[in-house]
């Protein structure tokens, strides 16, 4: 028997393509089209394509998950669509199929339907077989049969859009600004959507609308009688006493609902409404994958779960993570407490969470779904939750000074004391933990997806996070995953946390994969990650290692950060440690008494002004504008700057009066940019020019070296031979002679150095990103120590200095010279093993 923690490749594929041959020969086009696996489009791997073997054009797209829950799943659907998009040229019919062998969506690509759900074929979620009395053949016989009607279909061009909510969607974005409208329209129009659902079910629980006339509060009375509190909680203050809707908007509902029981479209595509624009704020559903792993993990760490036990998500968005915690650890309706502060996401939880108990959900046999600004709320909120899932919302602290008081005015009422995370620019998610640790009683399991910059940033907000998830959170589990494929709209990396609420562990528990979230196998993690682990890096399950950390160890490292949370950072710090740190040979940068400090030209804005753009500099270089060399990003690729990546303007070297020309060029082009919209805090031209001769007086002086601070592929770092004027996209080390700044230029090229940079770094959205603080842990050789014959070698190469891809590295006559020079007979093993670890390093951070 098959079952959902089966390889997907190795068993779900062979199926699969065996169902579709076989549909082929059974239609007699076996000759004309045939199943091609794992199918390149653009960057994209297809599972399978349904090709025409003499034009090569692609019948439909075919693709293959393991779960139901996978096949309903929003962005699994946008997957497929996105690989037909990509097929330009290649398409002889729009069709693709999402599957997981025992049910499965249709659809037809058109882009006046731009989202997936107005692309479904009917008849719609089709069951086709059953995983616990079908055995491999049975199931491939059912595909097969399911395939031949498709493929039919398919080449005949025949095909029905199912009815989708479109209609809806048209109907509740005007309402979004008035909550009386957008509260009265949702209870009548998911009141028939509820109703379509429990006929599917033979639920006879709810008359016809049409028993109601227009009056909405008799709706929400009957609505309120199976519970959806958040849809049918009428009050007259809050809905509008009469709405009429065109019956066919009812029929339209009501029929999709006998289609789609679960509410999860639905909730979807309101959250996307409701959250528009607010993705700053952190109104970012949680992926549902990823939701699923952190119910594991609480689920683990919790151990029994007794029916009295609630499961609590206080910010709970969308209710993808709460809701993914229902099949994960077997709860009723009544363990679950769903809290949000944006009153609009209250229907949309409601909905979404009755409709997963649509079978039972009743007045006393229902969610507990709230709408509480968490800072208004108290320990007795929270006195019945044994589990807390958590995905706060992410906010960098220079955008949430004023919403983080309200925070902190509740952590002291709670606490007694000052805010831990009251400090410098701290970021909303660890304020938003802080006050979570006071709020539930000490012991509470709380699984909280989190930032994972946090581990490794040097920085003081990044030092008490570290502190606050050790003490306050109680630390047990972090489980750190690639970033790719998950949250479409955030830009984050981020890992999980697991721990017991004011209770500290002796031991840390570190879960490290390599494989992408959407690929786990989510029964297979789930039986291994309660494991007791090795205090060294081990495999679980093919894709995860984990290993056991004493918190003295976390402790210890709580100002440099947590660097070596998986085996490749672990094994290259103890060959830097052993090779450069132990080493005579080389000296750490913050122990040398040189100038290092940021760039700043551009930090108060006016790049375009500053660094010239064309259009200015074309139009008053033939007045004799001079300029001054410049770099502004890390995409030039001469190691020696130069001129320069830019120009700039200097005002040092022209004229007062054409400066000030330049200037009103600039202000006028920047107010057209807007579209003659006032810009937000405009300068005037005595501002800009305040500005452009202030940092025209802080150019670095010659021998400067210049190290990017964001690299993603590409490992670089410039020698300036001349002043030059440094955006803040560079750290800047000058040194006091030619030779000295040659050197250490040529040093930060090698793959020695890119390597050092990747451990001291921070991940940051798969960029490696570094401030002064990491650069100064960084080593350099002792430059009085330096032959003459490297020296002469070094200068005869550095014009012509490629930079190392980090991918890919390769071993360049720059390694090699400075190999030989400080590792002797050792150089080419030395080479080898920088090479090796700094391939990992990258992959790790950026994966391929």
């Amino acid at each position: 028997m098959i079952s959902y923690s089966d390889s997907e490749v190795g068993t779900f594929h062979p199926i699969c393509e065996n169902a579709i041959n076989q549909a082929l020969v059974n239609l007699g086009l076996n000759t004309t089209y045939r199943a091609v696996h794992h199918r390149m489009t653009g960057s994209l791997e297809m599972d399978y394509v349904i090709e025409n073997i003499t034009t090569g054009k692609y019948l439909c797209v075919v693709e293959v998950k393991r779960t139901p829950a996978a096949v309903n799943s929003t962005r699994y659907q946008f997957q497929v669509m996105s690989y037909v998009q990509s097929n330009v040229g290649i398409t002889e019919k729009p069709f693709y199929i999402l599957t997981n062998l025992e049910c499965a969506y249709s659809y037809r690509y058109d882009a006046s339907r731009p989202s997936a759900y107005q692309q479904v074929l009917e008849p719609g979620f089709e069951k086709i077989a059953s995983f616990s009395v079908d055995d491999e053949i049975a199931v491939k016989n059912k595909m097969a049969l399911y395939f031949e009607s498709k493929i039919q279909d398919f080449v005949a061009d025949i095909y029905t859009y199912q009815l989708n909510l479109a209609e809806f969607v048209v109907h509740m974005e005007p309402l979004i600004s008035d909550d009386k409208k957008w509260k009265t329209h949702l209870a009548v129009l998911l009141y028939e959507y509820i109703r379509g659902s429990f006929t599917h079910l033979h639920r006879t629980d709810l008359r016809d609308i049409r028993l109601f006339g227009s009056n909405v509060q008799q709706i929400c009375r009957e609505g309120g009688r199976v519970d959806f509190k958040g849809i049918f909680d009428y009050t007259v203050t809050s809905y509008l006493p009469t709405l009429s809707v065109p019956n066919k908007e009812l029929i339209d509902l009501y029929d999709l609902g006998d289609q789609n029981i679960s509410g999860d479209s639905v909730a979807d595509v309101l959250h996307r409404m409701v959250s528009s624009g607010h993705e700053h704020e952190g109104e970012v559903a949680t992926d549902i994958e990823l939701a699923r792993l952190v119910a594991a993990l609480a689920k683990v760490e919790a151990g029994t779960i007794t029916s009295s036990d609630v499961v609590c998500d206080p910010a709970a968005g969308s209710g993808n993570l709460i809701s993914s915690a229902i099949e994960i650890m077997g709860l009723l309706p009544t363990q679950l407490m769903a809290n949000d502060i944006n009153s609009k996401l209250l229907e949309l939880l409601s909905l979404r969470l009755g409709l997963d108990f649509a079978r039972t959900v009743g007045p006393r046999n229902a969610p507990v779904v709230t709408n509480k600004d968490v800072t208004s709320m108290g320990t007795t909120d929270f006195s019945d939750v044994k589990i807390l899932l958590m995905n706060p919302p992410y906010v960098a602290g220079i955008n949430c000074v004023a919403r983080k008081r309200a925070f902190f005015n509740a952590i002291r009422r709670l606490s007694g004391s000052v805010a831990m995370t009251n400090s410098g620019q701290m970021p909303l998610e660890a304020v938003f933990l802080e006050l979570i640790t006071e709020l539930v009683a000490p012991g509470t399991v709380i699984s909280c997806v989190f930032p994972s910059n946090f581990l490794t940033a040097r920085g003081d907000e990044a030092q008490i996070t570290r502190e606050l998830v050790l003490s306050k959170f109680g630390l047990r589990t972090i489980f750190t995953y690639p970033g790719d494929e998950i949250f479409e709209n955030v830009t984050k990396s981020t890992c999980v946390l697991v721990g017991r609420a004011k209770t500290p562990a002796n031991d840390i528990n570190v879960i490290s994969s390599y494989t992408k979230v959407p690929d786990i196998d989510i029964h297979q993690f789930e039986s291994v990650v309660g494991g007791t682990f090795s205090t060294t890096f081990s495999m679980i399950m093919p894709g995860l290692q984990a290993v056991t950390i004493p918190v003295t160890t976390l402790r210890g490292d709580l100002d440099e950060g947590w660097r070596y949370l998986n085996q490749e950072k672990l094994e290259a710090m103890t060959f830097i440690d052993a090779n450069f740190n132990h080493s005579a040979s080389f000296e750490l940068l913050e122990n040398i008494r040189i100038p290092m400090k940021r760039g700043t030209a551009g930090n108060a804005g006016g790049s375009d002004l500053l660094f010239i753009c064309d259009e200015l500099y074309d139009k008053y270089s033939s007045r004799g504008l001079a300029v001054s060399a410049a770099m502004r990003n890390s995409k030039y690729d001469s190691f020696i700057v130069g001129g320069g990546d830019s120009k700039f303007l200097d005002a040092t070297i022209n004229p007062p009066i054409m400066v000030d020309d330049i200037i009103n060029d600039y202000i006028t082009i920047a107010a057209s940019a807007t579209g003659g919209k006032q810009q937000r805090k405009a300068k005037t031209l005595t501002e800009w020019r305040t500005i452009v001769t202030k940092e025209s007086n802080k150019g670095f002086h010659a021998n400067s070296v210049l190290v990017p601070r964001a690299s993603r592929a590409v490992g670089s770092a410039y020698l300036a031979e001349q002043r030059v004027f440094v955006s803040t996209n560079f750290l800047v080390c000058t040194f006091a002679n030619a030779q000295d700044a040659m050197l250490v230029a040529t040093w930060m090229t090698t793959i020695f150095y890119q390597l050092m940079c990747e451990i001291s770094s921070k991940n940051d959205e798969g960029m490696r990103k570094m401030e002064v603080a990491d650069i100064k842990k960084t080593y350099i050789p002792d430059l009085s120590t330096i032959s003459a014959t490297t020296i002469s070698r070094l200068n005869a190469i550095k014009s012509s200095i490629e930079f190392v891809d980090l991918h890919d590295p390769q071993i360049r006559d720059v390694d090699t010279i400075w190999a030989e020079e400080l590792f002797g007979a050792n150089a080419s093993a030395m080479l080898d093993e920088t090479q090796r670890l700094l391939t990992y390093l990258a992959n790790i951070r950026e994966p391929q």
